[in-house]
């Protein structure tokens, strides 16, 4: 494997406090040290490096070994945007993973990724719609129901099965456009960033889940202004129903990629 190592740039907000970021990317990798000179390292030869220089705020390199595969398939979705920006071969292993934690940076902070490249790479903030509240404190359904109902009146109870008692069971939320939004109640899947709870072993997952009619709709790199209004509106309507919860039962607001969510935002 070779050793030869490259550089993608992280370029966020310049108001971005490099202590939110640190704070983030412990979210997903605990094991990640913040060096004295503002280093952070990320584990598996990658660090996130602040830009020092007098109009640096806000950028940071990935510094992490080049490791590519083959080029994607043609036709294949693309919601990060990497067949455009590496068609010559895909990032892989450990170039990936810490490629990815920069995109969702970038995502979450409202950020983009120029890759080493020179291709410039812009999530979208609700690109990633899907929210857990993570709880110790488990609703029976018919309570979880009542809850919801001056929220989404059209929320609907599904069949319950026999051996469920306040987990393993789902409520479906009609959305317009044939969507839905499904919250399903469950065991805690146990979050890497919550690790540190004692109550987390016997937690409750309330997963808050955006079924898009078209299954293809999340391979989209840049959604089209029907796509961003849907997901937008999808997303505030989420954030409401877990704001919700977290005022009755307690716990956190988690998103699908692992990173925790102040409910203040939510609102």
């Amino acid at each position: 494997m070779s050793n030869e190592t490259t550089s993608h740039r992280l370029q966020l907000p310049r108001d971005t406090d490099p202590a939110d970021v640190f704070a983030m990317v412990r979210n997903v990798r605990p094991q990640a040290v913040l060096d004295d000179d503002g280093t952070i390292d990320l584990g598996q030869d990658a660090r996130l490096v602040p830009d020092r220089g007098p109009r640096g705020a806000g950028r940071w390199d990935l510094e992490v070994t080049r490791v590519r595969e083959d080029p994607a398939p043609e036709g294949l979705g693309d919601s990060h945007g990497y067949t455009r920006a590496f068609p010559e071969g895909l990032p892989f292993g450990t170039e990936r993973s810490a490629l990815d934690l920069t995109w969702s940076l970038g995502r979450r902070l409202y950020g983009a990724v120029v890759t080493d490249s020179g291709v410039r790479l812009e999530p979208h903030p609700y690109h990633v719609r899907d929210l857990t509240v993570v709880s110790p404190h488990a609703l029976a359904p018919e309570s979880l129901a009542q809850l919801l109902a001056p929220l989404e009146p059209e929320a609907e109870l599904d069949q319950v099965p026999e051996d469920a008692d306040a987990t393993g069971y789902s409520i479906t939320i009609p959305v317009d456009g044939g969507d839905e939004i499904s919250l399903r109640v469950g065991r805690s899947a146990r979050p890497v960033a919550l690790q540190q709870l004692a109550w987390l072993e016997d937690a409750v997952d309330y997963e808050l889940v955006h079924i898009a009619a078209d299954d293809t709709e999340d391979a989209l790199e840049s959604p089209d202004a029907e796509v961003t209004e849907r997901w937008t509106g999808v997303y505030r309507r989420i954030g409401l129903i877990a704001g919700l919860l977290v005022e009755t039962v307690g716990g956190y607001v988690v998103d699908l990629e692992g990173f925790l969510v102040d409910p203040a935002d939510l609102a």
